[in-house]
């Protein structure tokens, strides 16, 4: 299941980066890469429908995580220009982003709105996956 639409993209988001004919897989790229980030609790959210300034935060992160996949897909690999085996000669990229490991490139375009949520959190939530509830929370 995809997280935003293409009228989301470029209506809401103000998008312009991906074309129509390229933003539906981008976008179902882009959720599934969400789903896995945050261990499947934007699914969770998106399937109860009960809070809409989040909802709002996980289609504006799809598709900024849908436009920076596009980016590394066309760029290709980040990091090594060119290199040679013969008396071994290696040429970086310059650039800040060439330092970002791809996953970094993403959790870095997710952050930008989903930071101030706890979808991101890499540990359990009181009472996450069926346990019992800390009252202490």
């Amino acid at each position: 299941m995809s997280y935003a639409t293409y009228v989301y993209y470029t209506g809401t988001y103000l998008g312009t980066a991906i074309d129509e004919a390229d933003f539906a897989a981008l976008a179902l790229r882009a959720s599934a890469k969400l789903d896995q980030m945050t261990f499947d609790r934007v699914a969770a959210i998106i399937l109860a429908d009960d809070d809409d300034d989040t909802i709002d935060l996980i289609k504006m992160a799809t598709c900024a995580l849908a436009e920076e996949m596009q980016t590394v897909s066309t760029a290709g690999a980040v990091g090594i220009q060119s290199e040679s085996v013969g008396a071994h000669s290696v040429t970086y990229v310059k650039g800040a982003s060439a330092t970002f490991t791809t996953e970094q490139r993403y959790m870095d375009a997710v952050k930008t709105y989903l930071w101030n949520t706890e979808l991101l959190y890499r540990g359990f939530a009181s009472g996450e996956y069926g346990g019992e509830v800390d009252d202490d929370d």
